[in-house]
């Protein structure tokens, strides 16, 4: 994004980001214990794992439930400290850079859909593989600025078949940096990661049924046209 946003503006912007939503814990839930059974394949142990901008907590409470000791880390203070509360979780938040990280290593550091939200991911990568024990996993999940259906619903505003909602792919309001896999391809082995597993992201909705969410799984979500994509990367 260029100009990028004011500091000021995403302090605020973040500051009501959080939102209290029943109706998603389910799909939210289902989605991170797919997730988690990814990592799983990969990690060494259910040690440690650092979830950053864990918002409302499901990836925590998931992790948890199967044996693992996670911590959450996001932006904002107040939303942080009542998600903690509610869910009685350990969650961090301010600078990244200025965290007092404890001496033990994580296992696993999780991003999910955040990467595009940073005006510096660089610094972050860093601090990243830095907290990673060796062999670590970190686990991505992020938006296809190239996928199938970008492209298709680009060309159709090209043409003016489409004309709702122009652009809103892009998420503008909050987006700062736009990415494809060849990106992360570049990107991540010049921070110290190698990447072992690459697809597309779970897509998953309220009130969807197993037979929809089987066949996005083991069919569609094995197609390059879907918006967001994964990966899981091992600190090397």
């Amino acid at each position: 994004m260029n100009p990028q946003y004011t500091q000021e503006y995403l302090d605020k912007f973040y500051s009501h980001y959080i939102k209290d939503e029943p109706r998603w814990d389910e799909p939210y839930y289902y989605c991170h214990t797919f997730y988690l059974s990814l990592i799983e394949k990969y990690a060494l142990n259910r040690g440690r794992l650092l979830d950053i901008g864990c918002g409302n907590g499901h990836l925590l409470l998931v992790a948890r439930a199967r044996g693992w000791s996670p911590v959450g880390y996001d932006v904002d203070c107040a939303s942080t400290q009542r998600v903690s509360k509610k869910i009685g979780v350990e969650i961090l938040n301010g600078d990244l850079a200025k965290q007092d990280w404890p001496p033990q290593p994580f296992e696993v550091v999780t991003m999910h859909h955040v990467i595009e939200h940073l005006k510096s991911p660089m610094p972050y990568l860093r601090i990243i593989h830095s907290i990673l024990r060796a062999k670590g996993i970190f686990f991505l999940v992020l938006p296809n600025i190239h996928s199938r259906s970008a492209i298709f619903k680009f060309r159709l505003e090209k043409l003016g078949i489409k004309r709702k909602n122009v652009g809103a792919y892009y998420d503008t309001s909050h987006h700062l940096w736009y990415y494809t896999p060849h990106t992360l391809k570049n990107l991540l082995p010049r921070f110290g990661f190698k990447i072992l597993y690459m697809r597309s992201g779970h897509h998953v909705r309220p009130n969807q049924s197993r037979l929809k969410r089987f066949l996005m799984r083991h069919l569609t979500e094995r197609i390059p046209w879907k918006s967001t994509f994964l990966v899981i990367a091992q600190k090397v």
